[in-house]
Order: C-alpha cells, then sequence, then structure tokens
C-alpha cells in the first residue's frame, strides 16, 4: 500500500500525470469521481487516462452550483457513456473532489474492491488537471480506499439522475449566467478552456474556432462583424446560419419566409420596421437596417465593428439592435464568444453567438 501527497502546478507537476499513472498500474473495472467543476477539456482528459486504463465504467457527479460546470461537458461524458447525476448543495454549494477506482459497482452503489482514491483540490478542468497549484492526498490499496467507497456511494445516492429535460434545463441556465459574466470572470472561474486574448475582429478572423460550449438553441444574443455589406438604400448584414438561426428563433419565424420585424434600435431609442430573410443560394440570413440607425453611416466608411441583435424585453419589440465599433464594448462580446466557443468564420466575415 502507497500513500502521497500530491502538489501540481509546483515545479512541473501536474495531477492528471499522477492520476494517470495509479489507473495505468492497477487497471481498475470501475471508476467514481465526484467534481464541483467539469469543462469539455476536464472530460477529454479523463476519458483518455480511461481508455489508458482499460476502459472502466465510469460514474460521475457533476457540481452545477453557479453554472460553472460546462453543459456540453456533461453531454460529451454522456457520448462516452459514462453514467452521470447532478450534485447540488441546498446549502452552500456542491464541492468535493474525489476520485475512487475498483473492481465493480454493486446495485446499492458502493463501490466493490476499491484500489485507489483521490482526494484534493483538483476539479475536473484543464486547471485542475494541468495549471492549477492544487494539493491531494492518493492512495492504493483496498484497507484505505474502503472509506472512500462508502463516501461516493453516499455522494451518489444523495445526486440527481441527469435526465435529458434536466441536462437541457442546466444547459439553459448555464447560457444565462453566462451571458451575464465577463469575459475576465468566465476566465477565472474555468468556464472556458483558455484565456481568450483579443484586441480587434481583424485578430479573430486569424484564428481556428473551437468546439462550442453553448448550443445556439439557448443563445439570446447574435452577431456578425460589418467588414462585409450590400445594399446602398438598407444596410444589409448578413449573419450566417448559425448565428442567423438563433435571431430566427428568437423571433420564432419560418425559414426561407420574407419576414417584416419590429426591431428596438439602442443608440436613439426608436423602434423600426427591419426585413429579415434567408437566401438559400448562400446559406445566410439577411437584415436590412434603414441607413439612418445609429452607426450605418460610421460602418459603411470604415467597414469595421460587428451588428449585435438580442432578445428584446418582454413587452417590446422582438429584437434589440446595436452597432458596435471597436472599443471595450466589442471586445467583451468578441471575448465571450471566444470563451464558450461560440463564433465561425466565413471568407468575409467573423459571427457569433451566445
Amino acid at each position: 500500500m502507497s500513500q502521497h501527497i500530491v502538489l501540481s502546478g509546483i515545479d512541473g507537476g501536474e495531477h492528471g500525470q499522477v492520476l494517470r499513472q495509479f489507473l495505468v498500474r492497477k487497471r481498475p473495472r470501475a471508476v467514481g469521481i465526484a467534481a464541483a467543476f467539469v469543462s469539455v477539456e476536464g472530460v477529454r482528459r479523463l476519458s483518455q487516462i480511461l481508455v489508458q486504463s482499460g476502459g472502466p465504467q465510469c460514474r460521475l457527479i457533476a457540481g452545477i452550483d453557479n453554472a460553472i460546470t460546462h453543459p456540453e461537458a456533461l453531454y460529451k461524458a454522456r457520448r462516452l457513456r459514462w453514467q452521470i447525476r447532478l450534485g447540488h448543495a441546498s446549502q452552500g454549494i456542491f464541492h468535493p473532489k474525489l476520485v475512487v477506482a475498483g473492481q465493480n459497482f454493486r446495485r446499492n452503489g458502493l463501490l466493490h474492491g476499491p484500489s485507489v482514491v483521490y482526494v484534493g483540490s483538483s476539479n475536473l478542468t484543464i486547471g485542475g488537471f494541468q495549471s492549477n497549484v492544487e494539493c491531494g492526498f492518493i492512495a492504493e490499496g483496498e484497507e484505505c480506499s474502503a472509506s472512500a467507497a462508502k463516501a461516493f456511494r453516499l455522494l451518489w445516492n444523495s445526486s440527481t439522475p441527469a435526465t435529458d429535460r434536466r441536462l437541457d434545463r442546466y444547459a439553459g441556465e448555464f447560457s444565462d449566467r453566462a451571458r451575464r459574466r465577463k469575459v475576465s470572470e468566465l476566465v477565472e472561474l474555468g468556464v472556458c478552456e483558455s484565456q481568450p486574448v483579443l484586441s480587434n475582429i481583424r485578430e479573430l478572423r486569424t484564428r481556428r474556432p473551437a468546439p462550442a460550449t453553448v448550443r445556439a438553441d439557448f443563445a439570446r444574443t447574435a452577431w456578425a462583424g460589418l467588414q462585409s455589406f450590400t445594399g446602398e438604400f438598407r444596410f444589409q448584414v448578413e449573419f450566417p446560419k448559425t448565428a442567423g438561426q438563433v435571431i430566427d428563433q428568437m423571433v420564432r419565424s419560418g425559414v426561407g419566409m420574407q419576414e417584416q420585424l419590429t426591431v428596438y434600435c439602442q443608440a436613439d431609442g426608436i423602434t423600426r420596421q427591419m426585413s429579415y430573410r434567408f437566401y438559400s443560394d448562400n446559406g445566410m440570413f439577411r437584415l436590412n437596417i434603414p441607413n439612418e440607425v445609429p452607426g450605418v453611416s460610421w460602418a459603411r466608411t470604415h467597414r469595421d465593428g460587428i451588428a449585435v441583435v438580442e432578445k428584446g424585453s418582454p413587452g417590446g419589440a422582438p429584437l434589440s439592435l446595436q452597432i458596435l465599433k471597436p472599443g471595450a464594448e466589442e471586445s467583451e462580446i468578441l471575448g465571450r464568444s471566444v470563451a464558450l466557443g461560440t463564433w465561425g468564420k466565413t471568407p468575409t466575415r467573423v459571427y457569433g453567438w451566445c
């Protein structure tokens, strides 16, 4: 039997490397994990470790307090055929970090033949696996792990099964919270996988989009770069497919139909009629913005900035529009889409949603 205090983030040590070493050596048939926060990259890295350990059955309890765990991480874990439950605290937050491995799970939820246990500070995130300074206790041997197996059973039995309905409801909550968070907060909480560093939309055009962590059907904002547009009498802005579908679902219009929309313009407080249509020849949605809308003249001259369309306030126009010049407000929207992976690009424009 061996026992170790493990430090990560100091002198090159990583929690992921130590956990891999123990699990590969023991090759358990079942693994139980409880984590307060779970990210897409965290699930990906753990799945690699499990494959190298012989592909054991996996049970995951993911904390959902404060909507920090990625819903896409949970969908990904389910596609890997992990059993998932959602951890939530009636007071405080769900905050354990526990890994226990053994032979199999009995009907009562107890892990039979526990052989490896980790308990410490590392979450199932890229920070927990690699970059954060973390401290944990890891041991092997059935005697040492028996109490950990009982602890995991208690956590598992007190958690909520992750049904389709519960996961979708949580994904909507995550999306709502993410839209209200600043980019710096998304980075600090580990909601995004890496720190987005953006100065303007031209820099974004040189990047490759990452997998989205917020589904488009939960989005309430769409944006498109104004480096390309058409129209003299109307400022015709094209929203590529995903961003256009976000607008479409916000007004519940029919794709392929000419639509007259009532849009509130934030810059001058005036509500205007605008047409919105899907063009099947290029797969674009086109919003025709009147020339007198504040920001249109500047965008025509400078071919820069972004058009932002949001869901309108209850009782008002269904959509709200603003044209943003390069600056802090534009950078915050771009950074949020980078952090959440909710952006894409065509040869002529960058676009996103959140």
